[in-house]
């Protein structure tokens, strides 16, 4: 499945998933149209941008319409957003995907969050760690109220012990809605020994 992906995403010409223009997954006008966002709490949320217009339109296709070559530009947007901060003086030494269930996976044909990890890596020069495992697949967070989502991810995720023993890691992933899902694998993350724990999303609800 993910060769044939592979393949069909070099045949076809790309059309911007926000606007429809062809040429590239995400046009550069419309990543202007990104303002990024971003939340400090308990583990600190960077997003290029809210959850909303073209930026909404390209997850979806992303996760739902088949189109991994969207990970590219998704993942050089988020790329960015850890750039802004390396900048700042933050100090990271791998990219962590927050992974699907494998199951969910196997359906899609691809991890859109391993996709976007890879490109965020590559754009960052910082080694990928796929360190983090899903045990619990759960209901789409989509699906439920944000009372329901925590609950659906606690425990979700395990990795295995000392794996990230000492780093200061960036979660990667492609949405962030209560923010329960990064937390659940942030707590995995520091289990595995990571020393610090932030997160990179293409896009957060508001």
């Amino acid at each position: 499945m993910e060769l044939a992906l592979a393949v069909r995403d070099v045949l076809l010409v790309p059309r911007c998933a926000g606007c429809g223009e062809p040429g590239s997954w995400f046009c550069v006008p419309c990543r202007i149209l990104c303002d990024p966002v971003a939340h400090d709490g308990r583990i600190g949320i960077r997003a290029a941008g809210a959850h909303a217009g073209p930026l909404r339109a390209a997850v979806r296709r992303l996760k739902y319409g088949g189109e991994p070559g969207l990970a590219q530009d998704l993942g050089a947007l988020v790329a960015l957003e850890l750039a802004r901060d390396l900048a700042r003086g933050v100090t990271v030494d791998a990219i962590v995907p927050v992974p699907l269930h494998r199951s969910r996976a196997a359906t899609r044909g691809y991890d859109q969050a391993a996709l976007l990890g890879q490109a965020v890596g590559a754009h960052a020069g910082l080694p990928l760690r796929q360190a983090l495992h899903r045990i619990r697949g759960g209901r789409p967070q989509v699906e439920l109220d944000r009372a329901a989502r925590a609950a659906n991810v606690r425990g979700a995720f395990v990795a295995e012990a000392g794996s990230l023993r000492g780093l200061r890691v960036a979660l990667v992933d492609d949405v962030a809605t209560t923010g329960a899902t990064l937390m659940d694998a942030a707590a995995a993350a520091r289990a595995a020994g990571a020393r610090a724990v932030r997160a990179y999303v293409v896009a957060v609800e508001e």
